[in-house]
């Protein structure tokens, strides 16, 4: 049998590493180490892989199957032999400092993290208990049944022992410049609930680009922030910042070149993903998407009032958010209301686009809802599974006027660690809130979207957990793990749940090859925990550490996150 086994031998070199213990030809994986990889065969030993040495270590490392870059060719066996690397016969490693200074290779001082003794828990493959996990930067770059994974240079170890390790996570609905009293509060927030990623969903482009260079300035302090940029809406915008409440975070296209030129301007400015908006023209919205998948960006939106669901769908739009509009579609009465919609859209022409949308809605959803056809949603939800478009449900934000969320306990304590002004601002609406009754149309919406969410979930549509926050007194960071209960009281197990804060956000950008899941080769972002979330989804709340970008944040260290003043 033949096997591998790496060594960590020094920390500056940016290129590969083989994976440990396999037992078949080891996969390369990207790592910021660099390992020496022997392999073994009969008792014989030579190297794997040698791309991390200098030239003229390569082609003293080379052999006829792995030959140098050059071309030329060596016995791997001989040259160890000649460096007194090793020795044939041995059947461990046997690996000195005297041996690595003769190649020119001095030991290093500590340069990786063990994570040992550890449950990993992987939205793939579940529950594996007693693993090492070995990190080098921002990689993972090992993982073994404990004490199976062996290192030259010293690496700082934690001790897993009765922990679980999930991937950190991602809010994948977030508006970090909708309120600016917030402000750049939120970032901190998210790093101490174990988000690491968020993708903004709309903001000004001038403003984003503030945040994200503020984020980026904070290390390890901030999370990576994918921006969308501000929606791209039709004409009349809802959000033009009339009335206050629906605050200037989008732009306007009136016509199929006007959201071309638009598209071109966020993905010269680095956006990450289009945000269609529900005032779009049909045409317009075409020509948004066309251009946007030109430039390989994702589209996410909301269902525009004068179009079909099926008709969007065909667009080739990767996600939706919040299950706008998915109600109108499963309706009866759907083609009716699509025809009087496209109608209230022309009449309405001249009104403020946040008063229409809502004089739309208010005449259109108590109808919807009330003549929901069974057939005719099995054909939207096969539809939605069909074309693979990611749905955001942001269930903590459709649920809350039933559910009221903002009256727990834990609510009143999370919510103190925002600036006071928006604490107090947001408490007097919680108290407000209090006081009136629950109403029939909170209480079917909420119903309706758990229950769409469980079906959408059945489908294999693929599902997002996003929270929309600031929007609905949901406090960045602490209302992702609420959203996730709420994904669980859908139908979602919380293995599901957990994936949809990890693995889906990954994959709607195509970056599961990267992060998501704990695997060699992956993000080194992760978060360990005190308690099982497979027991108990809320258990993402027991946070004991945060690794990102390879620095390990203690439970002190987030604390203090918590506490430190408001930006």
């Amino acid at each position: 049998m033949s096997a591998s086994r790496c060594f960590l031998i020094d920390p500056t070199c940016p290129t590969h590493l083989h994976t440990t213990n396999a037992q078949n030809s080891p996969s390369l994986k990207p790592v910021h180490l660099l390992w020496l990889c022997i392999h073994t065969n009969g008792g014989g030993y030579q190297p794997v892989d040698t791309r991390c040495y200098p030239l003229h270590l390569r082609r003293r490392f080379a052999s006829p199957a792995h030959p140098a870059e050059d071309g030329r060719t060596t016995l791997g066996d001989e040259v160890m032999s000649e460096a007194g690397f090793v020795r044939r016969g041995l059947r461990d490693l046997v690996v000195t400092a005297v041996s690595l200074f003769a190649l020119g290779i001095a030991p290093a001082q500590a340069s990786g993290l063990m994570i040992q003794n550890v449950t990993i828990i992987d939205p793939i493959t579940g529950a594996t208990p007693h693993q090492d996990v070995l990190i080098g930067n921002e990689t993972i770059g090992a993982i073994g049944d404990t004490g199976s994974i062996a290192t030259f240079a010293p690496v700082d170890t934690i001790d897993g022992t009765g922990k679980f390790l999930i991937p950190a996570l991602w809010d994948a609905h977030v508006h970090l410049t909708y309120d600016p009293e917030i402000g750049n509060r939120a970032l901190a927030l998210f790093v101490a609930n174990g988000i690491t990623r968020v993708r903004d969903t709309g903001g000004l482009l001038d403003k984003m680009i503030a945040v994200r260079d503020f984020a980026q300035a904070q290390g390890s302090r901030a999370p990576d922030i994918y921006f969308a940029g501000p929606l791209i809406d039709g004409v009349p915008r809802v959000y033009d910042g009339t009335p206050a409440r629906f605050p200037e975070i989008s732009i306007g296209a009136a016509t199929p070149a006007q959201a071309e030129a638009h598209v071109d301007q966020l993905a010269e400015a680095g956006a990450s993903l289009i945000k269609a908006y529900e005032m779009l023209r049909p045409d317009t919205f075409r020509a948004l998407v066309t251009r946007a998948t030109a430039h390989g960006l994702p589209v996410t939106a909301h269902i525009p009032l004068g179009m079909s669901l099926q008709a969007v769908a065909a667009t080739g739009i990767r996600g939706m958010e919040h299950l706008r509009n998915i109600g109108l579609a499963c309706s009866s009465e759907a083609d009716r209301l699509l025809e009087e919609r496209k109608a209230m859209l022309q009449e309405g022409a001249s009104e403020e686009g946040s008063a229409l949308r809502s004089h739309i809605h208010g005449a259109q959803r108590p109808v919807a809802f009330t003549t929901q056809n069974r057939e005719r949603c099995a054909t939207v939800i096969a539809t939605l599974a069909d074309a693979r478009i990611f749905q955001t449900p942001t269930l903590a934000l459709n649920t809350r006027g039933a559910f009221r969320q903002f009256l727990r306990p834990e609510w009143r304590e999370q919510v103190k660690y925002l600036p006071a002004t928006v604490t107090a601002r947001w408490n007097r609406a919680a108290d407000k809130a209090k006081d009136t009754p629950i109403s029939p149309a909170y209480a079917g919406f909420a119903d309706w979207s758990l229950s769409m969410v469980g079906q959408l979930h059945e489908a294999d549509v693929p599902i997002m957990a996003g929270t929309d926050t600031p929007i609905g007194l949901l406090t960045p960071g602490f209302s992702l793990h609420l959203e996730m209960e709420m994904l669980v009281r859908a139908g979602l197990t919380p293995q599901e749940a957990l994936a949809s804060a990890t693995l889906r956000p990954a994959e709607f950008f195509g970056l599961e090859g990267e992060m998501g899941s704990i695997e060699v080769g992956k993000s080194s972002d992760l978060v360990l925990l005190n308690a099982n979330p497979l027991e108990n989804i809320e258990n993402t709340q027991q946070i004991e550490s945060v690794i990102i970008r390879g620095e390990v944040l203690t439970r002190a260290q987030l604390d203090q996150l918590l506490e430190q003043p408001a930006n």
